[in-house]
């Protein structure tokens, strides 16, 4: 077993790509090695901004030998009936490479067949690996990617050289001119040597670029400035508070260091947040915070080299954040002097998407949207009488912060700015903390808002959003979603969820879908029934989406795939998303219980042998002929009230208990005792209509049980505890 190092050098990557390149080239190499039949003990990567590096630790020196059997004609055709080979035997062997005595006769469940037998010879690793690792360089996925010099080789930037190391021997790569060696580069401004690489020894690796003021490890990296930053942070009682801006930083910088700079405190009566963002996003400083949480005219940057003229890079770092600030200070200032009232009709000027309007003409939906939702939410009890007026107002202002001149100088702040600009032009509270949080969650593991009216107009725009991409066909397709559409259905089914809203989905949605101005009807117009089908199929291709969200979501945090689809195929299905979840615990928590499987099998057996009536109708006692169905009919009867009332009341571990205790035994008498599928039409209809009642009484409200799957299969049917 040898060792293998490969190094990818390349001009300045930027950040982001780094860590998924890397974890790429792990997967490739892993793809590749088993597909070439070699053995190896481990794999690590590391990279820097100028360089991308592989480690495979305990190689096999040599492929695997391997024999191969390959199908031929039937021996019949392969072989006459002295044994002798046909022309066809003979064919065969030959297109096969081998001599015929080496064809050999294997029964199989067609018959005897011929098969050449081939023993194919492992080749030296050395010998394949320029393959293995040219497909790597290939096949390395980028957010965007260059080609240079002409080249048909497409790259995050252009590759500089290649390290390419077999044990002590160098792989035999060449890529675009350029041939692998044992040779690498320190750092372009601390050092620029050449460093040569004798072996693949990653410790020796690491060791020989340090030297040469190169920390090739992230780790290594990202470790010594979380113990730089926190030095210079612990005098001022703070502490670094974004974990992904250091991890961005760890991959901007080669030979890491860090320095405290400041800035002047007048800066500070722009508002915190637009100060740490052109800190954080522009610079990708560290802002000092006090120990109350407000912000200190400090701030770290980080550097890529050593600590030689760290004076004139604090002074460097200063002016550049003070022209930064200085901007942001005259953005607040001039935008401030239009209130956020005055910028809503001046949205009409942005537009939106093509066929949708513009920015005021999706003002004026998420107004409506967000009455129709308060309105509702009120109707329910779920929201204060106040808080439609509120809601609206918010609706009406959660735009206009896109036209400041701030937002548009950083992006990010939109709706963060809203709340600053409304509450500067004495807006209430409520509505500027709302214009803000109506943006929630703005990403997997962000908040959702904390009040009862920014999540209403968060519903809003959310909604608005999705159905307007759907409308236009700007719909999600594998990892491609340009407008996040996957995210703002997360933010949905949250806020629902959390916020214990009753919402109807398919109503949200229709309401959403009749604001479109695609799908407005005309003055003196009536929707004609194609308009109308293409509706209702985008709102069933919206539910389909917000179902497949759904299930991941829920499998996610852990549930049984089968039992998320038995909850989703209920007949109620995720109308209500709040009470989807609800039931999808109770039955996670039943699940549990002994008699579990018992009750799944009545779902199961009455769903499978009810399915087959051929009308809806309702049961006839007249048609009854067995004491066996009258005893489950009159059970039925029995229970059914104190069973649905369970289940409006959202009892669902006690309708389940109630349920199985009701049927259990009933249903399989009845099953074992009475044959459902008599000659008598009107009986066997009768019947069957009697079994689906009694499983509709449970799957129309609770679960479709009938998706279960029990130690591995399908409940057996008859498998109830007598």
């Amino acid at each position: 077993m040898t060792d293998l190092l490969f190094e990818i050098g390349t001009e300045e990557i930027p950040a982001g790509y780094i860590a998924p390149a890397l974890k790429q080239m792990e997967i490739l190499f892993a793809e590749r090695a088993k597909k070439y039949r070699l053995e190896l003990h481990a794999l690590s990567s590391t990279g820097t901004p100028r360089r991308l590096t592989l480690f495979v630790k305990g190689l096999t020196h040599r492929q695997e030998s391997v024999t191969e059997e390959i199908p031929g004609p039937a021996a019949s055709i392969a072989f006459d009936k002295e044994g002798n080979p046909t022309k066809a035997g003979l064919g065969f062997a030959r297109s096969q490479g081998v001599v015929v005595t080496d064809l050999c006769i294997k029964k199989t469940q067609k018959g005897e067949y011929c098969f050449a037998i081939k023993k194919i010879e492992g080749q030296e690793t050395l010998d394949l690996l320029p393959e293995i690792l040219a497909e790597i360089i290939k096949n390395i996925p980028f957010p965007k990617s260059m080609k240079w010099k002409g080249n048909t080789l497409f790259f995050a930037r252009p590759i500089r050289s290649l390290l390419a190391v077999f044990g002590d021997r160098v792989v035999p790569l060449e890529m675009n001119g350029i041939k692998a060696g044992k040779f690498t580069f320190g750092h372009p401004f601390l050092s620029g040597k050449r460093v040569e690489v004798s072996h693949a020894d990653w410790g020796m690796y690491k060791q020989l670029l340090h030297q040469e003021k190169v920390v090739v490890d992230m780790n290594e990296r990202r470790d010594t400035l979380r113990t730089k930053i926190t030095q210079l942070m612990t005098p001022y009682g703070a502490a670094i508070d974004d974990e992904e801006l250091l991890d961005e930083v760890t991959n901007l910088v080669e030979y890491p260091h860090a320095i405290e700079c400041s800035f002047d405190e007048e800066f500070l009566d722009t508002p915190g947040a637009v100060t740490e963002t052109a800190m954080k996003e522009h610079q990708r400083y560290f802002p000092i915070k006090k120990r109350d949480g407000k912000l200190s005219n400090k701030f770290i940057a980080v550097l890529n080299r050593d600590e030689n003229n760290a004076r004139t890079a604090v002074q460097g770092n200063e002016r550049v954040l003070k022209a930064r600030l200085s901007d942001a200070r005259f953005f607040w200032k001039e935008d401030r002097k239009i209130p956020l009232e005055k910028r809503v009709d001046d949205l009409k000027n942005l537009a939106f998407l093509e066929k949708l309007g513009n920015y005021r003409d999706r003002t004026d939906r998420i107004v409506l949207l967000a009455e129709y939702l308060s309105h509702r939410l009120i109707a329910l009890n779920q929201l204060p009488i106040e808080a439609d007026a509120l809601a609206k107002r918010t609706a009406l202002l959660c735009k206009a912060d896109l036209l400041t001149q701030m937002v548009g100088e950083f992006p990010s702040l939109q709706g963060i700015m809203g709340r600053e600009y409304a509450t500067w032009d004495g807006e209430e509270p409520a509505i500027a903390l709302a214009i803000a949080e109506h943006y929630m969650p703005r990403f997997a593991t962000d908040t959702i808002p904390t009040s009862k009216i920014g999540a209403v107009v968060g519903l809003a725009d959310k909604f608005d959003t999705i159905c307007s991409c759907f409308a236009v066909h700007l719909i999600p397709t594998g990892s491609q979603d340009p407008y996040s559409l996957r995210r703002h259905a997360y933010g949905i089914i949250r806020i629902i969820e959390e916020c214990g809203f009753t919402l109807e989905i398919q109503e949200v949605l229709s309401k959403a879908f009749s604001l479109l101005p695609v799908f407005q009807k005309k003055p003196g117009h009536t929707q004609d029934q194609t308009g109308q089908n293409k509706q209702d199929k985008q709102v069933q291709d919206i539910k389909d989406f917000f179902r497949d969200r759904l299930f991941q979501i829920s499998v996610e945090r852990g549930h049984r795939y089968d039992l998320v689809n038995a909850v989703l195929n209920a007949s109620t299905g995720f109308h209500d998303i709040h009470d989807l979840f609800q039931r999808l615990q109770a039955l996670s928590r039943v699940s549990k219980e002994s008699w579990w499987p018992d009750l799944v099998t009545v779902v199961e057996r009455t769903f499978n042998i009810g399915k087959k009536a051929n009308s809806r109708g309702s049961v006839d006692e007249r048609l009854f002929t067995e004491p066996e169905e009258r005893t489950l009919w009159e059970i039925y009867k029995g229970n059914e009230t104190a069973l649905r009332k369970q289940a409006v009341e959202k009892r669902y571990e006690e309708t389940c208990r109630a349920y199985y205790e009701a049927f259990a035994r009933p249903v399989h008498s009845f099953f074992e005792k009475v044959y459902v599928n008599v000659d008598d039409e009107a009986v066997r209809n009768n019947r069957l209509l009697l079994v689906r009642t009694i499983n509709e009484l449970y799957s129309e409200k609770i679960a479709d049980l009938s998706q279960m799957e029990m130690s591995g299969g399908k409940p057996r049917e008859g498998s109830l505890v007598k």
